[in-house]
């Protein structure tokens, strides 16, 4: 793996986690809160990617440290979150 693929594949491992965080806050709170907080904190998520990584990979440009892998992160915890609903949905679990 290059390192390109290391930083994606580290964010998605983060959207990943996110997007179950997110789920857990909307059988908690509701839908409209689980929104609100989940837009609000994937902006702070995203960014505290950013120091580890620098820390963990090096990354010889500043494309690879902020853009590399943003649309991973945002769609993976997207996705998650609107599996697990569907998922815990059609198993009976919530309406």
């Amino acid at each position: 793996m290059n390192i390109e693929d290391k930083i994606v594949l580290n964010r998605f491992i983060v959207g990943l986690l996110y997007g179950v965080v997110v789920y857990a806050i909307y059988l908690l709170r509701g839908p409209l809160e689980a929104s609100r907080i989940g837009w609000a904190a994937s902006i702070l998520v995203y960014y505290f990617t950013i120091p580890y990584i620098v820390y963990k990979y090096k990354p010889p440009s500043r494309f690879q440290v902020y853009f590399r892998g943003l649309a991973t992160f945002y769609a993976t915890w997207l996705l998650t979150t609107i599996l697990l609903h569907e998922l815990f949905r059609f198993l009976g679990v919530v309406e």
